[in-house]
């Protein structure tokens, strides 16, 4: 204004050289209408929008998708096979020929042999800090208990099941979210919370005739677990993805290492607290064959896989994961195992499905008050009035 004759040039001048729509509506409802509250924001908004063509653009929404995508496809495809692989691994009678212990043991070396091999090829810098070292030793933990416990939850529900229920892990990470992380959920993600609660619980709701329950499964034992290994999932994901993400410029195989190094150590510890009741079985490599080594490979990678979503993406990304991961399973066990899926269980994977969509969509952002005002300028007679 100060270099301008009146204000209504400056807001001419701007409008032009940024070809800015109604300006010219603006100008001739100037007259009527200013004041100098009112010129302020007209030219704050003016200003703003020449300030933000001026600021380098940064990554867009688009792109940070792409970069993502990778990971999270890879988590949905090894989160699919896993019930798969168990399931057929099992023995005629529906139960494991090999040690859950040896299988976790074998798949924690593998995940830090595969991030060895990695940090060596990326020669990235690694810094050694004893306390640090010690903070992985709280999500390691929490995976121990929740990989070995999947086993004995496959031993009570099917593969199909096991993937809706794992879709409470929405729940408690939301909750978790808001609890440690003061993570803000919008309306829309609560109401997403309750649909998902609604839809595993349809899920369970029981045939009017179906066929009897096989021997030696429980059904509401398996829920049970179930809900107790996502909330243990949740937590493990909530602390993996602050302890990932605080330091960004450290690499991931090398956080890999930390945690995967405690792993060991915690499922060492469970073997010798089981010394007693032969906890191998027939040896330590007794029972595997094809399949399972199968189940071993797979679990490596889904463990790097999901360490790369909690870096790259969030713990959202990573329930979403496994609500594709859920529909891919239901197809797949109608072929391999030849299950029909029940009514109660298509409305249950709709309700997860719609759930899963509405808790990622973007909030529309908030418009500012001088951008407010500015569409909000009267115009012709209502100016002057």
């Amino acid at each position: 204004v100060r270099h301008c004759e009146t204000a209504e040039t400056a807001i001419v001048i701007c409008g032009h050289r940024h070809r800015l729509q109604g300006v010219g509506r603006l100008v001739a409802a100037f007259g009527a209408w200013s004041s100098p509250d009112r010129t302020a924001i007209i030219l704050s908004t003016v200003s703003a929008r020449r300030v933000e063509r001026r600021r380098p653009r940064a990554m867009s929404p688009r792109a940070d998708v792409m970069e993502q995508l990778p990971y999270i496809l890879a988590g949905i495809v090894l989160m699919t096979l896993q019930p798969v692989l168990v399931t057929l691994s099992q023995n005629a009678q529906g139960h494991l020929d090999y040690s859950p212990i040896s299988s976790t043991l074998l798949t924690e070396s593998a995940k830090i042999g595969i991030s060895l091999v990695m940090l060596c090829s990326s020669k990235a810098p690694v810094s050694v800090s004893g306390a640090e070292m010690l903070q992985y030793a709280v999500p390691a933990f929490i995976y121990f208990v929740n990989n070995n416990l999947v086993f004995v939850i496959l031993g009570h529900v099917d593969a199909t099941t096991f993937q809706l229920l794992s879709q409470l892990k929405t729940v408690f990470t939301g909750i978790l979210f808001r609890v440690f992380l003061s993570r803000h959920l919008s309306i829309f993600q609560y109401l997403a919370i309750v649909q998902l609660a609604c839809g595993t619980a349809t899920s369970q709701i029981p045939l009017c005739s179906g066929p009897a329950q096989v021997e030696g499964r429980s059904s509401a034992l398996g829920v049970l677990l179930s809900v107790l290994s996502c909330l243990l999932s949740a937590f493990g994901g909530i602390y993996s993805e602050k302890l990932l993400k605080d330091k960004p410029k450290d690499s991931i195989h090398w956080q890999n290492i930390q945690l995967y190094s405690w792993g060991i150590a915690f499922n060492l510890l469970g073997v010798a607290v089981q010394k007693g009741s032969n906890p191998l079985g027939s040896g330590f490599f007794g029972g595997l064959r094809g399949w399972a080594w199968a189940v071993i490979l797979n679990n490596a990678l889904n463990g790097l896989a999901i360490s790369a979503i909690l870096k790259y993406a969030d713990n959202i990304a990573r329930v979403y994961a496994h609500a594709c991961a859920m529909l891919v399973t239901m197809v797949l066990s109608i072929f391999l195992f030849a299950q029909t899926p029940s009514a109660q269980l298509l409305v249950a994977i709709a309700m997860v499905s719609a759930s899963a969509v509405q808790y990622n969509l973007r909030q529309p952002e908030p418009v500012s008050a001088a951008a407010s005002a500015y569409h909000n300028v009267p115009s012709g007679e209502e100016g002057r009035e």
